[in-house]
């Protein structure tokens, strides 16, 4: 039986199938936030780190039942409870 081994091309596809994802994501952040019962927090500008032996470049983080997708390696604002979560989870 083959073991099946992550390459470049499969990390780069599970990436672009989520890119539109990411692209959602940054564009509708006020109205997510909304959803998420969290309005009216300030930003802050933080940068995504890319994680050695991570299956993806691509950065999930739920709050109370929204999901926010972000592409690591890049300097991104978020809303400061999105970033208080990803300093507890240890992602920054």
């Amino acid at each position: 039986m083959a073991i099946r081994t992550n390459t470049t091309k499969t990390i780069e596809r599970a990436s672009s199938a989520l890119a539109g994802k990411c692209e959602k994501t940054m564009k509708n952040m006020d109205k997510l936030m909304a959803q998420a019962g969290c309005t009216g927090y300030p930003k802050e500008k933080v940068l995504l780190p890319l994680m050695p032996g991570s299956k993806d470049d691509v950065l999930f983080v739920g709050l109370n039942g929204v999901d926010f997708y972000f592409m690591r390696g890049k300097s991104v604002e978020m809303p400061q409870p999105l970033v208080e979560i990803l300093r507890n989870t240890g992602n920054l």
